[in-house]
């Protein structure tokens, strides 16, 4: 058994930050936003200023964001850091610059959440409305505004606590959204197809700026928001799997994807309702069979072109469902990307570092969430909603603008990094790129005056809060120098006998103990892995040296306990959203051949041995023991091997072998049947275990019994001994059981210290019990 080791920081533990989201779900994170709330609300805006010009005016800002995407494409394939726009800045132009892309990016995404719970309420307000719940004389902004503050409360809840949104369940919130989208594109063509339409989509053609190319300059950066996804995108560098390509391949996407479907929900509406010019030059959207034809909000015209489309309430309900599972989708990483902007800066010191700390109780940004809650309510509660839009399209232009001035002196200030993606004709593209962003700002200022006073008050505040503050002397480098990132490239032809230990705490002295065992038999390696789980909501490269100390000192501590065999054993603390999938994946990645997991003997109703344990036995492609080892004895004297030949009891039997020549203690070949004729099977099998123990010097006995109950056998047999050694039954592979059904059960009822063996590798590359 493992003696105790003195504690001592060992600069040999690593620190390794795990990526967990891949090409699809960073994909998916950018298209929420764009396929929920700003598709059904942006679109009656844009048709309102421009008319048939809607078209023209996404096929012009495809173009516009080609510019701005390949300075995002290169920036984010050479810095895959968390603070994306923010850290660029920062990093190319001289200050104020880099403190204002932080500032201005914190309060773009907090005014856009404001636009998406807003949408929440007029997505429920219609679909009350069309189930006639709501009274003709209800005042419905004042319920838009107060069911927007509601949900509002509920999702600053949920990223104060960490609940987590993974990327699986934002991927079916897109495809239902993408259905909903798709059906209104169906219902509307088939209307209009069939000749009742009041509008021409021909207009698109013959007249593509009805209302002047000024109209058509100012609707473009007025829906310029519908790119705001791949902002998002350029936050998940750190939690990204291959962010130097992934990254870049997902803005792409994102850009391609939101276009096409605006387009085609724009050339609907245009078909479906019938637009009026007025004497300003912009237009009222009316259609005939809603309210007689009066003029229609510009956030209701997807919504009443879906009603007259699609029969009775239908059309209107399922714009109104899509409008909420929007704002699902879209708010919480719309917050998410808020708090962590403000939670960058504050560990920054651009803004006070009470924003950069972590709440003890639920570990995530408590500070930091909280203060853009408190931005997005003041924003939900006093702007109209078409100014909410306007103020977030300026302020992304203009953050948009500094990342474009960042790729250029980027480019010049750092050509030692290594750039997976070159943006063509440089430095062009991103010049091009800022003057149509400025030209596209100042549109939005003739046009929303009031959204540019908000855009240049946040700013003065926030040059003031710069200088005033102090965070001009305070913006160092966002990564802690005491955590690095190791990147390893092994092959199969380096490939060793490997073992991997997740730890815990200290009291895992004897899983590591059996580990060591098993190393020095093998002529293996060991590895100690301690996962660190966070929060979702929290990036994996949030962490400082003080928080991750007690978890290094652990596993410092524990890698000592190899030494009494001159046993070299290498440490590593991995910061994780989640800590199975980043143990497969260590898995997988360092060719690991045996992974020993330790369990305290407790577990839930719906799982056998605990969450990441089941997942883990269930899904390593690697041998697996789990090992019980509470309340074993410092020296042991009897091992009870339970033997039947459907079970992976020889492998089980060589662990036994191992512990008994540790510890001198005598092994007990157990089998336990129902009738004589299984009797004989087990009889015959057990004697090739009891060769096993004969022919390692073990001593051992064997006994075989016949039982009305075999689990009840084993159990009551299991008491008379220091520890139970069984192997995984061939039905291991089944997601119903992780053991076997009896193993299962047998792990439940023995109260006795247990070690439980499931085997994958091939039988002649076992060498244990050698010695």
């Amino acid at each position: 058994m493992p003696s105790e080791a003195k504690s001592e920081t060992n600069e040999n533990v690593e620190v390794k930050l795990k990526r967990d989201l891949g090409l699809l779900e960073i994909t998916m994170i950018g298209l929420g936003p764009t396929l929920g709330s700003t598709i059904f609300l942006l679109v009656g805006f844009g048709l309102q200023i421009t008319g048939t010009g809607l078209v023209l005016v996404f096929i012009l800002n495809f173009v516009v964001i080609i510019f701005t995407a390949m300075a995002y494409s290169e920036l984010s394939s050479a810095f895959p850091d968390t603070g994306g726009g923010y850290l660029w800045v920062k990093e190319g132009l001289p200050q104020p610059f880099g403190f204002l892309a932080g500032w201005m990016s914190w309060f773009g995404h907090c005014i856009v959440t404001s636009f998406y719970v807003l949408g929440f309420g007029k997505g429920l307000l219609w679909i009350l409305t069309a189930r006639g719940m709501i009274p003709a004389d209800f005042d419905g902004d004042l319920l838009v505004k107060a069911l927007a503050v509601a949900v509002c409360f509920v999702f600053i809840w949920i990223n104060y606590k960490g609940t987590k949104e993974t990327g699986r369940s934002g991927i079916y919130i897109t495809v239902v959204l993408l259905t909903i989208i798709i059906t209104f594109i169906v219902a509307g063509a088939l209307y209009i197809f069939n000749g009742l339409g009041e509008g021409n989509v021909g207009d698109v053609v013959s007249n593509p700026t009805p209302g002047g190319i000024g109209a058509v300059v100012v609707a473009m950066g007025f829906t310029f928001i519908i790119f705001e996804g791949f902002e998002i995108i350029s936050q998940c560098g750190e939690e990204c799997k291959n962010p130097l390509k992934n990254v870049p391949r997902a803005t792409w996407l994102c850009i391609i994807i939101s276009t096409l479907i605006f387009i085609m929900v724009a050339i609907v509406c245009i078909g479906v309702v019938d637009l009026v010019p007025m004497a300003d030059g912009h237009f009222n959207v009316v259609n005939s069979g809603v309210s007689g034809g009066a003029p229609i909000l510009g956030e209701d015209v997807v919504a009443r072109a879906a009603g007259v489309s699609m029969p009775g309430d239908f059309g209107v309900i399922l714009i109104g469902v899509g409008v909420i599972l929007g704002t699902l989708a879209a708010v919480n990483s719309t917050l998410f990307s808020s708090s962590r902007v403000s939670f960058a800066m504050g560990r920054d010191g651009a803004l006070p570092r009470s924003f950069g700390v972590l709440s003890k109780k639920t570990h995530t940004p408590h500070i930091a969430i909280f203060m853009s809650g408190i931005i997005i309510i003041a924003m939900t509660i006093f702007l109209p909603i078409e100014e909410i839009a306007a103020s977030t399209a300026i302020m992304f232009l203009l953050l948009f603008m500094f990342v474009n001035l960042s790729a250029i002196t980027l480019r010049y200030k750092r050509p030692d990094i290594q750039r997976h993606y070159m943006m063509p004709l440089f430095p062009y593209v991103p010049i091009i790129g800022v003057i149509t962003l400025m030209i596209l700002t100042f549109a939005v200022w003739i046009d929303y005056p009031l959204a540019v006073i908000i855009a240049l008050v946040w700013i003065e505040i926030g040059v003031l809060a710069y200088y005033l503050y102090g965070g001009k002397d305070k913006i160092e480098e966002l990564r802690p120098a005491d955590i690095h990132e190791a990147k390893k490239s092994k092959t199969a032809k380096e490939k060793k006998y490997r073992i991997l230990v997740p730890v815990v705490d200290e009291r895992q002295k004897t899983l590591v103990w059996f580990a060591s065992l098993v190393a020095r038999v093998e002529d293996g390696e060991l590895r100690l892995l301690k996962v660190i789980e966070t929060p979702r909501v929290v990036p994996v490269d949030s962490l400082t040296y003080k928080e991750l100390s007690p978890h290094i000192k652990v596993v410092d501590k524990l890698k000592k306990i190899p030494d009494r065999w001159h046993i070299r054993a290498d440490g590593e603390v991995l910061v994780s959203h989640m800590a199975a999938d980043a143990i497969l994946d260590t898995i997988t990645e360092e060719y690991v051949n045996l992974l020993i997991l330790g369990w305290e003997g407790e577990a839930k109703e719906d799982r056998i041995f605990g969450v990441n344990v089941d997942k883990l036995v269930q899904n390593a492609e690697c041998d697996v023991v789990v090992f019980k080892s509470l309340g074993m004895k410092k020296d042991l004297k009897r091992i009870l091997v339970v033997s039947t030949p459907e079970w992976h009891a020889s492998y089980a039997t060589g662990y036994a072998v191992l512990l008994a020549k540790q510890d001198y203690a005598s092994v007990t070949i157990f089998s336990a049947c129902q009738n004589e004729e299984e009797k004989a099977k087990e009889d015959e099998y057990a004697e090739r275990l009891c060769q096993i123990c004969h022919t390692h010097e073990v001593e051992f006995e064997k006994e075989i019994e016949v039982v009305k109950s075999v689990e009840d056998a084993i159990v009551a047999k299991a008491q008379d001994y220091d520890l139970v050694v069984f192997g995984a039954a061939a039905e291991w592979d089944s997601k119903h059981f992780t053991f076997g059904n009896l193993q299962d059960r047998l792990a439940r009822r023995i109260e006795k210290p247990i070690l439980m063996v499931r085997k994958i590798r091939p039988k002649d590359d076992f060498k244990q019990g050698q010695e």
